[in-house]
């Protein structure tokens, strides 16, 4: 079984020096920054440090993801960042997981136990929504739908047939997932302050997206 961790990457410097020297690379087989075209130094900064680097081949999130499968032979992609919110342990813990068999495991920021230091109220009502939405109208139970710190296997994702490719990635792998009665669970975890950079997500463009996603997903919900 073959892990690769793929750190999705966009003028994130602050976090290449101060996050990744606690991700161990014996957690995965291969670890791959995917970069969108960073000007602050990332690039120079994880070359340094012995990353193995890919340049993005379009624009967007699910676009760098999509990037880095295309450049692995893993059975299992992690997606991950590494601009503070998420922490390095939820590593080892997604690889753990699907050892039982799960084909998408993520991160939840929103479970009973989780510590969310970076999200405000409309960016916790807009995810409690979409998870609320995504539980009804497809069938989970799940508390954060969103969240970009998962892992996902190669034959789940060839049978979502993933397009999404802008910040709406992470809730169509949920979606779909679930449409398709694949084994997923979500772990509790934490969303910590980001560290350095500009953050990426613009909740009002970013929220019509996903809105309609979900939309879509409904309406057409052939598999």
């Amino acid at each position: 079984m073959i892990v690769d961790l793929l750190v999705l990457t966009l003028n994130e410097i602050d976090g290449i020096r101060n996050i990744m020297p606690h991700v161990k690379k014996e957690w995965v087989n291969r670890i791959i920054i995917v970069d969108g075209g960073s000007t602050d130094g990332t690039i120079e900064e994880a070359t340094k440090m012995g990353f193995e680097i890919i340049q993005q081949e379009g624009k967007g999130h699910g676009d760098a993801f999509l990037s880095g499968i295309h450049a692995s032979n893993a059975d299992y992609f992690i997606m991950w960042a590494p601009d503070g919110n998420f922490e390095p342990e939820e590593i080892p813990k997604l690889v753990e997981k699907i050892h039982e068999g799960f084909e998408q495991v993520s991160i939840s920021r929103f479970a009973k136990n989780s510590i969310n230091d970076d999200a405000g109220f409309w960016d916790t009502f807009g995810n409690k929504l979409f998870a609320f939405l995504t539980n009804v109208l497809f069938g989970g139970n799940f508390t954060d739908t969103l969240n970009g710190s998962r892992i996902i296997s190669r034959s789940l994702m060839d049978k979502i047939k993933f397009n999404a490719l802008e910040m709406n990635s992470t809730q169509q792998m949920t979606a779909r997932g679930l449409k398709l009665n694949a084994k997923m669970c979500e772990i509790e975890g934490n969303e910590r302050k980001r560290i350095g950079g500009v953050r990426k997500m613009k909740p009002i463009s970013v929220g019509a997206s996903i809105s309609l996603t979900i939309i879509k997903e409904f309406i057409f919900w052939k598999k």
